[in-house]
């Protein structure tokens, strides 16, 4: 009677995308289902064949799902896989790394996080200037004792724009924790009122902050709109992390991107997710 079939877990790493055999000293393997795993996420249809002792892969199945580019050269019978992996940010006293497996135009795409040599692809992008690169932050947000890491992504910058983004990374399984967003946040708590052409209030709970274009001062006029027709949020969005919390920063705006103030959310963890635990508006004010 044949053993009972079981099952062999093959984990493929971004340091195996050049192997495409492995050996299994097993007599009994051809018996086996083979089982393939992705940055544990297992993998269907990839028909892994058992040969002399080695199991096969599909070389452009594991390239694409990493990212890369794969082509075959019929008339030099080659197969031609372009990784152009480019490392972007890095925490080297804690061994952590952040690669960019793709670029499209001014944006790096699927990046790689490597803890202690373990590695996954995520489906992010960040913009590909040196001003904007990755801001990595590895410490303990959410009181269990361990760290997370904390990376800080750029979806673009410009004139009167400027849109970060925040992933809270779990190193012991690389899983991700929620995060409420900002701009939903706002909707749920802060109320705008146009007053006139010159003043606005905006309510968050009880308090109310009176915005009044006489009132700012002569070195920020520039910056503001001559009249306050509307109100807007999502251009200016920054988070901060300092004393162990994480704070998000979104920028008020007026008429044609004119700089009025900004929210301030700060969060809490609970319930297994970073919610907002307070939020206030904070008026522009200028330094002397």
């Amino acid at each position: 009677m044949l053993p009972k079939k079981s099952k062999i877990i093959i984990t493929l790493s971004l340091l195996s995308i050049v192997f495409f055999s492995f050996w299994i000293n097993d007599s009994n393997a051809v018996q086996q289902k083979i089982s393939i795993y992705l940055n544990g996420e297992q993998k269907t249809g990839w028909d892994p064949q058992f040969l002399n002792g080695r199991v096969y892969v599909p070389a452009k199945l594991i390239a694409e799902s990493l990212g890369s580019k794969v082509s075959w050269e019929d008339n030099k019978k080659t197969v031609d896989i372009n990784a152009d992996i480019k490392m972007i940010a890095s925490i080297p006293e804690e061994e952590i790394y952040v690669y960019a497996l793709n670029k499209n135009e001014n944006m790096y795409k699927d990046l790689i996080v490597s803890i202690n040599g373990v590695k996954k692809v995520f489906d992010w992008e960040t913009i590909a200037k040196i001003e904007d690169l990755p801001q990595l932050h590895y410490l303990d947000l959410n009181n269990d004792q361990k760290k997370e890491l904390v990376i800080i992504l750029s979806k673009g910058h410009g004139t009167g724009f400027s849109n970060k983004t925040i992933h809270i990374v779990n190193p012991e399984n690389f899983t991700e924790y929620h995060i409420e967003n900002p701009l939903d946040i706002i909707k749920n708590n802060v109320t705008t009122k146009i007053i006139s052409d010159t003043e606005v209030d905006i309510k968050i709970g009880e308090t109310i902050s009176n915005i009044k274009l006489k009132d700012i001062p002569f070195k920020l006029s520039k910056l503001f709109p001559e009249k306050i027709s509307e109100i807007s949020y999502g251009n200016l969005i920054y988070y901060e992390i300092s004393n162990h919390t994480i704070k998000a920063i979104i920028g008020v705006e007026g008429d044609y991107l004119k700089y009025v103030g900004d929210i301030i959310i700060e969060y809490d963890f609970k319930d297994g997710k970073f919610k907002m635990k307070n939020i206030s508006f904070k008026k522009t004010s200028v330094t002397n």
